[in-house]
């Protein structure tokens, strides 16, 4: 599987979902996925709707790098997302424990990027943060 139509078309058939079940899961409309698995279209912006749903990695699925899936446990049961029940676990290439991603995704444009600056602040701020000493 070399191209990026080619994982997805082989991830939701392994699934055993229909495009149009896949686009529900992934906030997405059926045509786009077909557009994508047809290579009409090429790798979408926002791949981890996608992975999620499809409970595969990210990178697997967008640059066909690294494994297809984990062997750890799903991070299910988290204080702000998925629970027991949900259908689509998180996969491990999701950086936050207590946020699932359909959450994140959820959410309006303007929203995840003031998550992301905030996010970037808090890093840089970090990063530049004077050692304690002793």
């Amino acid at each position: 599987m070399n191209t990026f139509a080619e994982r997805l078309s082989f991830a939701r058939r392994l699934r055993r979902l229909t495009q149009a079940q896949l686009a529900r899961a992934a906030h997405m409309s059926q045509g786009a996925i077909a557009n994508y698995e047809s290579g009409s279209r090429q790798s979408p912006r926002n791949i981890f709707p996608l992975a999620t749903a499809l409970r595969v990695s990210a990178q697997w699925l967008s640059e066909g790098v690294g494994p297809m899936e984990y062997d750890a446990p799903a991070l299910a049961g988290s204080r702000y997302g998925l629970s027991e029940s949900d259908l689509h676990p998180t996969v491990l290439d999701w950086p936050f424990k207590d946020i699932s991603p359909e959450i994140y995704w959820s959410l309006s444009e303007a929203d995840r990027e003031l998550i992301e600056n905030t996010i970037a602040g808090l890093i840089a701020s970090l990063l530049h943060k004077p050692q304690n000493q002793g």
